[in-house]
């Protein structure tokens, strides 16, 4: 259940996506099901998991993502028309404009919108030294002015957008992202920043692609990997045709997935102002908190209900008072999923669905077996629910629950 055994795998290793699962997941399934799947689902793409995976076993798979930058991973991801010759042509190009870099290059290239980005008068944090962010630049210009085939342009983005965390001042800390320490001397040449950016070329894309070259699947899912938000555009996909859906949504745990990789989504440009953030935090699952939703009237469930009940009741702190609303978002969104699941699903398909657990005011919130009676009220059947592994909760709620969450994978029929 952890994306982390992905690291060394082809493809899956272009960029370090901490979330999500591995592999391993895919083909445990697969090898569970009592039938060959013809047309699966990934309602929540993420960095593609699945549709590669299930690519790699013939086996056609709609998805759709919110996040742009997660979006262009998984297309680029799934791509199997790469070669190892223009590959090289490219990466030359891009090699000699970055041999001779411009004195003026952010006069050519956009600095990332926001006020950390750079340090200025009276800053006491940011996100990039200077030389690393116009090393940066360096490669998105080159990039932009030497690779004239979409494919390979999205490729090297990619292979650029694997080393911006690197280059920067930041490291991922859970839900946010943080300085790292010493950050303030730890300050990396231009060069050096060209020379981590061939290096991913060099090593790790080309010997992928090599070994794409010589793999020819019969079933290509980037036509099929759509950008935008599933709850709209699931209607996309024709009902009764689905047999399989596996997915991980975003957990119930206040994590914006827009903070998380906000420096690729800047500076890739994929997100150029505050107002484009804003929109697509609206279009993200109601996972978060980042964006005030109303109030928002919980659905029919006696299990939330007794939740929320415990929530006003509890005398313990949260750090927002939205939490609540959140949550009834949150299981909303669920409904509307799992009625469109049942309208797209064939007699005999089933649904492997991973969550994990929450708690708030020292209240667990029994995510797995909501969602179980979510499900099976839109006319589905649960067959089990399997514990994957205990997860972690903040020190406070951990000790007013006096035990530890866990993460699940609901396992669903359609009868």
């Amino acid at each position: 259940m952890v994306f982390g055994k992905n690291k060394d795998v082809l493809v899956h290793r272009w960029y370090p996506f901490v979330e999500g699962y591995s592999k391993e997941f895919i083909e445990d399934i697969l090898q569970e099901l009592p039938f060959t799947p013809q047309c699966a689902l990934e309602p929540f793409c993420g960095s593609g998991t699945t549709p590669v995976e299930l690519q790699n076993h013939n086996i056609k798979c709609y998805s759709f993502e919110v996040s742009p930058f997660m979006h262009l991973l998984a297309k680029v991801k799934l791509e199997r028309t790469y070669d190892e010759t223009t590959l090289i042509r490219f990466r030359n190009k891009v090699s000699e404009s970055l041999a001779r870099p411009m004195p003026d290059i952010r006069k050519k290239e956009l600095i990332p919108f926001g006020d950390t980005v750079v340090c200025k008068d009276g800053m006491k944090k940011w996100n990039f030294h200077n030389s690393s962010l116009d090393g940066i630049l360096d490669i998105r210009y080159a990039i932009r002015t030497e690779v004239d085939d979409d494919r390979y342009y999205k490729l090297f983005t990619i292979a650029l957008s694997s080393i911006i965390l690197q280059a920067s001042n930041l490291f991922r800390n859970g839900k946010c992202l943080s300085y790292k320490k010493g950050w303030e001397t730890r300050i990396i040449s231009r060069d050096e920043i060209h020379r981590l950016f061939l290096n991913q070329l060099d090593t790790v894309i080309y010997e992928d692609v090599k070994t794409l070259s010589s793999q020819r699947a019969t079933v290509c899912n980037a036509d099929i990997c759509s950008f935008g938000d599933v709850r709209k555009s699931i209607e996309n996909v024709e009902d009764d045709s689905l047999d399989l859906i596996i997915t991980s949504p975003p957990y119930l745990n206040s994590r914006d997935y827009t903070d998380i990789y906000m420096l690729e989504l800047k500076v890739l440009q994929l997100l150029n102002s505050h107002e484009e953030l804003k929109e697509l935090r609206k279009s993200t699952l109601r996972s978060h908190v980042q964006v005030k939703y109303g109030d928002v009237r919980p659905i029919d469930n006696f299990r939330l209900g007794e939740c929320l009940s415990d929530m006003r009741k509890s005398d313990k702190k949260s750090w927002n008072s939205d939490i609540p609303n959140m949550v009834c978002g949150y299981f909303e969104d669920m409904q509307h999923l799992f009625m469109a699941f049942s309208r797209k699903m064939r007699k005999g398909g089933v649904i492997y669905f991973n969550v994990a657990n929450s708690a708030y005011f020292g209240v667990e919130v029994p995510v797995d077996m909501i969602i179980s009676d979510i499900a099976e009220d839109c006319g589905l059947k649960v067959r089990e629910i399997r514990k994957a592994r205990d997860i972690k909760t903040s020190p406070q709620q951990s000790k007013a629950l006096g035990k530890k969450l866990h993460e699940s994978v609901i396992v669903i029929d359609k009868k």
